[in-house]
């Protein structure tokens, strides 16, 4: 009997749906019956009746379905008691329709009972679509990413994950298990156990199983105590490692691959809010006022300033206050910073990242800092504990440097155990065994007419910069950097950062070329490949870095299949160039790229023909080795010589190395060929 019980409860949504149907179909008939010009009497009474029956039978129904014990009994209870009282009002409607107080209370009557009927439902399909079922739909997490759709799943996922969670105990000062995750080079080699992945095998590779492992095990990554990485990141890592592992490609992802875009929606900032771009005067009165002002990123019209001043004043403040729209970045280190200013700086509301170091920063002043900041550097400032733990309750900063701060060990450790956020405390001994920052230089120019000024940034601590101009190694005792130097001739600049209990930093290595001029009259013979196309960067004084992405290179690949939507190609560059004659040049520079990961080589032969008067004379070619199968990216300037007597017109002829070497994974398909400049030179 009570299985029968149960299977007829199995009815109870049909036979409701039915009382609700009907119930509603006669609500339209009440109100409507005056707007129709029609008498309803009759209907409206077998609509009422017919509702309060089948009602009737759902109470029924429903309780037999109840008995399954399928329910939470509180929903249940609500839901069961509002389907009693609905159809008591159901049945006490049918009462007042044939008395007297029909014209009085009838239709309040009826708005009540939809009312019930209305929060009955709700509750029953609390009980079997959720109680979330009525929220408003979420919009679907986006790609977001701001590298225009195309994502290096090494540099712009697996690198910042590692440099978060593991580098702390993977780096040059603490190897545990002999590995060090501080570059490819070292993450490639692995540590005493041998490489950490296998490309195209996740589960089988160390780096994405030891983070699956229970977390109690000894195995498992991070350590229990260490922040833990996220579900999306972990299945990051998986996804980098089931599609080879590659360091260097970017590609646009698989829009089709659903999880791919959530894990990376979740993992990317959101897409920056537009913001118009700077007036000019404020920029111009910025940099009067001793400011630094940098454009944030190309995509966006934020600004990243820094104050190179000795003490900061009201009236820098206020310069600050003009570009509050667009100011994401502000660094005001070492200028004398006091409490009084800090309220202002609340005022500033797309400012993201700020930087307060060596400043007489005190608890009072910090108070104010806490609003939108992702990010905020306190080093070496007077704030304490208390301050600190004040500014974290209602914060919504991501990351917190904390070097050189009157704190104690325990308070470190609760407020790393209280707060959701990257507390970064430094060492006791601050720079002891810690390699200095290398030098940052202010400008990727690198060619040159006549000079140009190199300047690097002071960072923390004021560290000294030793140069060299000649391609060798700095060291303690070489040309010590004290303002802008002045280049006029060609170079290789490297410098080093230098300071007591510190160890030296890694060289900056920048080479500078005296141009004769750049080539402004010309005619490309053979076009770059339409994803790589970029002419105007031929020509515009700048040498490209080794990622080939960047927009500054011009990328030549053979394609011989007619079916093809690309264009037929040789692959070979050859352009015919305009000589300046009221230029003294004596050669013509190639800047030049080779990453054999990504099917990129040196050229394999130049040539330089003089064309000038219908002539076709070759006066000058160079052979090029074919290079072995590698992995690091590089760049080389070929230089070609001109002939003394007077030249009108060149032909410059680039053939790239058409295959691939042996030992390459794509052994025989074709290469590609990058150039990123070709100017005069003297």
């Amino acid at each position: 009997m009570f299985e029968l019980l149960k299977y007829l409860g199995n009815f109870h949504p049909v036979i409701l749906h039915l009382t609700i149907g009907a119930l509603y179909f006669t609500v339209f008939l009440v109100f409507f019956e005056k707007a129709l010009k029609q008498n309803f009497f009759t209907t409206i009474r077998v609509g009422l009746l017919f509702s309060f029956v089948f009602a009737l039978i759902s109470c029924f129904l429903g309780y037999f379905l109840s008995l399954s014990g399928d329910y939470g009994e509180n929903v249940l209870n609500t839901h069961m008691w509002l389907g009693v009282t609905t159809t008591l009002a159901i049945g006490l409607l049918l009462f007042l329709q044939k008395n007297k107080f029909y014209n009085k209370y009838f239709k309040l009557s009826f708005l009540l009972t939809v009312v019930l009927l209305t929060m009955t439902g709700h509750y029953g399909a609390t009980m079997t679509h959720g109680e979330d079922f009525l929220n408003f739909p979420e919009k679907t997490p986006e790609f977001s990413a701001n590298i225009n759709d195309r994502v290096n799943m090494y540099s712009d996922v697996i690198r910042p994950i590692l440099d978060n969670k593991c580098v702390k105990c993977h780096n040059q000062n603490k190897s545990n298990g002999k590995l060090l995750l501080t570059n490819q080079q070292q993450i490639i080699v692995g540590g005493k156990s041998g490489p950490i992945f296998i490309p195209f095998n996740s589960s089988e590779s160390r780096f994405y199983s030891y983070l699956n492992l229970p977390i109690e095990d000894k195995l498992h990554m991070p350590p229990k105590g260490n922040q833990q990485l996220k579900s999306h990141e972990i299945e990051l890592i998986r996804h980098w490692i089931e599609t080879g592992a590659n360091f260097n490609s970017s590609e646009t992802p698989d829009l089709n691959n659903k999880n791919l875009i959530q894990n990376l929606s979740l993992f990317f900032p959101p897409v920056n809010i537009i913001v118009p771009p700077p007036k000019k005067r404020d920029l111009e009165r910025l940099k009067g006022l001793n400011f630094r002002v940098e454009r944030y990123s190309v995509d966006n019209n934020y600004l990243d300033v820094k104050f190179l001043g000795e003490k900061i004043e009201k009236h820098h403040i206020n310069a600050l206050l003009n570009i509050n729209k667009q100011l994401i970045k502000l660094d005001l280190s070492e200028c004398k910073m006091s409490d009084n200013f800090s309220l202002k700086l609340k005022n500033l509301e797309s400012l993201k990242y700020l930087k307060l170091n060596d400043n007489p920063v005190t608890d009072k002043g910090l108070k104010h800092f806490g609003y939108n900041l992702k990010s905020l550097n306190l080093n070496n400032t007077k704030v304490s504990y208390v301050g600190i733990k004040d500014l974290l309750k209602n914060s919504s900063l991501e990351n917190l440097y904390l070097w050189n701060i009157e704190i104690t060990s325990d308070q470190q450790k609760e407020l790393e155990e209280t707060y959701a956020l990257k507390l970064n405390f430094g060492s006791k001994r601050f720079g002891v065994n810690m390699p200095l920052s290398p030098p940052i230089v202010n400008s990727k120019q690198t060619l040159f007419k006549d000079s140009i000024f190199v300047e690097i940034y002071n960072s923390i601590g004021k560290p000294q910069y030793r140069y060299t101009l000649d391609g060798s190694e700095p060291d303690s005792l070489s040309f010590l950097y004290q303002s802008p130097l002045k280049i006029v001739q060609s170079c290789t600049f490297k410098a080093k950062a230098f300071k007591k209990g510190w160890k030296e930093s890694e060289t900056t290595s920048i080479e500078y070329f005296k141009t004769g001029g750049l080539v402004s009259k010309y005619k490309l013979a053979t076009s770059p490949h339409p994803s790589y196309k970029n002419v105007s960067k031929l020509f515009d004084g700048i040498l490209a870095d080794t990622d080939f992405r960047s927009g500054g290179w011009n990328g030549f690949q053979k394609n011989d299949d007619p079916k093809s939507t690309i264009p037929l190609s040789s692959g070979d560059m050859v352009i015919e160039i305009d000589v300046p004659k009221d230029q003294q040049i004596n050669s013509i520079g190639i800047h030049a790229l080779s990453y054999m990961n990504d099917y990129i080589t040196f050229p394999e032969r130049i040539e330089l023909f003089d064309i000038s008067s219908n002539k076709n004379d070759l006066i000058y070619f160079q052979d090029i080795s074919k290079e072995k199968a590698g992995q690091i990216p590089k760049t080389k300037m070929y230089t070609l010589p001109l002939p003394k007597k007077n030249v009108d017109k060149l032909k410059l002829v680039v053939k790239s190395n058409k295959k691939l070497p042996k030992g390459h994974v794509a052994e025989g398909e074709y290469a590609w060929f990058f150039v990123s400049e070709v100017f005069f030179m003297l």
